[in-house]
């Protein structure tokens, strides 16, 4: 599984390059331990400052993590660092737009992904997600975490790596651009709605309609988001 290492080229270089195979391989699986220090260093053969540089670029790319004190692990999400692709840095307002623009344009294809590709497992975790929706409105409580976690969900339905990856960093993006348009009970019960339509959707194996159905809900929700802002904008809160 570990081989010594033979190439003239930096060698930290070429011990994080194998741990990336073995992890891209299978070999080496999310939360995973690696081998300690002294351990590595005699199956690459190489020094402990070369393990310790390979591991370093390893951690700052968020492949490995280091436990003080337990070990060394793979990564639970190998490879996907904060906000990967510097959406932190756009100006808020453009990045809420553009938030809104991008799910319309990717979203309604991921659903039609998900209903031709959800397995058993994918189905009932989505069902988990409408579940705790209805908890929340019928309890007129206020949470956007849930209806993210729905989207996530037929993210990882759809199958398609490069979009289970891509989905996230939206909706991780989503929260920092909502400030100045807080949901409401009354907006996640109208939500409620357009959720079940998708998943019943997703459910009959519908690709067209579960499309459709993300499409519609994605329009409502630009048009509600769209309303809040117009209304802040109008009457900014008071400061104290």
């Amino acid at each position: 599984m570990y081989q010594k290492i033979e190439s003239q080229q930096r060698l930290s270089h070429e011990v994080a390059d194998h741990i990336r195979m073995l992890i891209r391989d299978g070999q080496l699986k999310p939360s995973d331990k690696l081998p300690n220090e002294f351990e590595l260093t005699g199956l690459f053969g190489v020094s402990r400052p070369t393990v310790r540089e390979a591991i370093r670029s390893l951690v700052s790319q968020n492949i490995l993590v280091v436990h003080r004190g337990r070990g060394t692990y793979v990564a639970d999400n190998p490879g996907i660092v904060a906000d990967p692709l510097g959406l932190g840095l756009l100006a808020d307002d453009n990045l809420r737009y553009s938030l809104i623009e991008a799910r319309l344009v990717i979203e309604p294809g991921v659903a039609r992904l998900a209903a031709e590709n959800a397995e058993q497992v994918d189905l009932d975790r989505i069902q988990t997600y409408i579940s705790e929706m209805e908890q929340i409105v019928d309890e007129h409580k206020v949470s956007m975490s849930i209806e993210l976690e729905f989207h996530r969900s037929i993210a990882q339905a759809s199958k398609n790596p490069v979009i289970m990856r891509v989905i996230p960093v939206i909706m991780d993006s989503i929260i920092s651009t909502y400030k100045d348009a807080q949901r409401t009970s009354a907006d996640h019960e109208r939500a409620l709605d357009e959720h079940r339509r998708i998943f019943h959707a997703i459910r009959r194996r519908d690709s067209l309609a579960a499309e459709e159905a993300m499409r519609s809900h994605l329009e409502n929700s630009r048009l509600r988001t769209l309303a809040k802002l117009e209304k802040a904008y109008v009457n900014p809160p008071r400061s104290r």
